[in-house]
């Protein structure tokens, strides 16, 4: 009987964990998010500042949960911080997990946006750098890595779930001029 039970358990736990995790994003939580964030704006320039001077700012730009570490960091930065997530209805649990979906949708549509402009200045770059005879081969070399790494970071950026990109939609210009 407990060998019938197990399997399940377990099925219907990962039922449960996919039915959250495939929750849809709503023009209410994109709506909060962009108002916390127009209040966190100065808190939010303090953090940067002080983590880059400290050499603590998040270099792993290819982590697809460096949206959601990030908003983490803001809830904890400071009782203002977190008394304005949670005005706006948001826990420290699924501040991170909200507005990091509106991020890396944001992150879609500016990179949409750009369209091929993008990638044809990455392919001129590459020339550039190609053809630049002041450049030893080390220099290029590390140069070459640098956009690559670049167009993984494109790559994490379009793998936004399409729901969340089109509820997003809508406040594509009032979170951009916020980012």
């Amino acid at each position: 009987m407990f060998k019938k039970f197990v399997p399940v358990l377990l099925l219907i736990s990962l039922f449960a964990m996919t039915a959250h995790a495939a929750s849809p994003l709503t023009s209410d939580q994109v709506e909060r998010v962009l108002s916390a964030l127009e209040q966190l704006e100065s808190y939010t320039d303090a953090m940067d500042a002080e983590r880059e001077q400290s050499g603590e700012l998040d270099a792993d730009v290819l982590d697809p949960e460096m949206f959601n570490r990030e908003c983490a960091l803001i809830y904890g930065y400071n009782s203002d911080t977190k008394r304005i997530i949670e005005d706006h209805g948001f826990t420290n649990k699924s501040w991170p997990e909200t507005a990091g979906r509106v991020m890396k949708a944001l992150s879609y549509l500016a990179i949409q946006e750009e369209g091929h402009s993008g990638a044809e200045q990455m392919k001129q770059a590459l020339e550039q750098i190609e053809a630049n005879p002041n450049m030893s081969p080390e220099q290029k070399q590390a140069m070459k890595q640098h956009l690559q790494s670049a167009m993984k970071t494109v790559e994490v950026m379009m793998d936004a779930p399409k729901e969340d990109v089109k509820v997003v939609r809508p406040y594509y210009e009032k979170l951009e001029s916020r980012m």
